[in-house]
Parts: structure tokens; C-alpha cells; sequence
């Protein structure tokens, strides 16, 4: 019981970790630094696939192009995010 809980906690705080990481990354002036944790995520399904041999079901093809997808997602938005801050600096120093 003890175990689960610790392992529900570790998986929550990995999960928060990688979320945050990617949104502090993605919101940054090069925008090819969002694409880091996408690609770590892409590079460690493919491992995963292929040391473990893993076979191709939707089992194990649905939860990462999910996970792939979130992540793309969060970049997307972080780059929103900055183009928006960066107007809006713009529009300060023209009203100056």
C-alpha cells in the first residue's frame, strides 16, 4: 500500500517536473529550446520500443502520442505566450 502511494506521489512529482521544465523552455527568446523535452520523449518511447521489444499495439502507441502531443501543445503555447510579452514590450517602448 505504502509503495503505491510513494509511487503515485514520485509519478505526480516527475510529471509536474517535466511540465514545468517544458514551460519554462519553451517560453525562452530561442524557441528551439522547446523542443528538447519532445525529443527526449520521442528518443526514450523509441528505446523503450526497441530494448524491450515492445510490439506495436495501442496500448503502447496511444499514451505516448499523447504524451507527444501535450508537449507539443506547451511549447506551442509558450511561444504564444512570449510573441504576446514581446508586443507588448514593443508597444511600451513606442509609447515612450
Amino acid at each position: 500500500m505504502l509503495s503505491t502511494i510513494l509511487w503515485s506521489v514520485a509519478t505526480i512529482a516527475v510529471t509536474l517536473l517535466i511540465t514545468g521544465s517544458q514551460k519554462y523552455l519553451s517560453t525562452r527568446k530561442i524557441w528551439l529550446t522547446g523542443a528538447i523535452i519532445p525529443l527526449l520523449t520521442l528518443i526514450a518511447a523509441a528505446s523503450v520500443y526497441f530494448s524491450l521489444e515492445k510490439a506495436m499495439t495501442i496500448q503502447f502507441i496511444v499514451p505516448c502520442a499523447i504524451i507527444i502531443a501535450l508537449e507539443l501543445f506547451i511549447w506551442a503555447d509558450g511561444r504564444r505566450q512570449y510573441r504576446k510579452a514581446e508586443l507588448l514590450r514593443m508597444k511600451a517602448i513606442d509609447i515612450r
